[in-house]
């Protein structure tokens, strides 16, 4: 695999941190690609009762409909366990298309991990 395709591979790692789940993705999230945010997701949902999860969208490339769709299914599923849910970093093109999606008000987003570790209160 060259370079250029290597750095164009979408990832995502898990951090798990005591009161949260960071999914670091990097990448272009789209039909390809956004099966494996989908399923990162899904395991740090289930990782836990009250979930937490942190969605680090800082080194997303590109995000087609596909991609918005993960990201309003992990809002769903962390609603429906009474968990929480903060994207962080999403790009000036990203918060615009979920305004216009008519969802930008549903996500809480900050600028870091570090400023998304705050808006969680502390587990007992």
């Amino acid at each position: 695999m060259s370079k250029t395709e290597d750095d164009e591979r979408f990832r995502v790692r898990a951090d798990k941190h005591r009161h949260f789940t960071a999914l670091h993705a990097v990448g272009a999230l789209d039909y390809g690609s956004s099966r494996l945010l989908k399923e990162q997701a899904d395991a740090a949902l289930k990782a836990t009762d009250h979930p937490r999860l942190v969605i680090d969208l800082t080194e997303v490339t590109f995000c087609d409909s596909t991609g918005y769709g993960v990201l309003m299914y992990a809002l769903t599923r962390v609603r429906r366990v009474a968990g929480s849910l903060v994207l962080v970093g999403p790009s000036t093109v990203m918060r615009r298309r979920l305004k216009r999606l008519g969802v930008a008000d549903l996500f809480d987003t900050r600028r870091t991990v570090e400023e998304a570790m705050e808006a969680f209160p502390k587990a007992t």
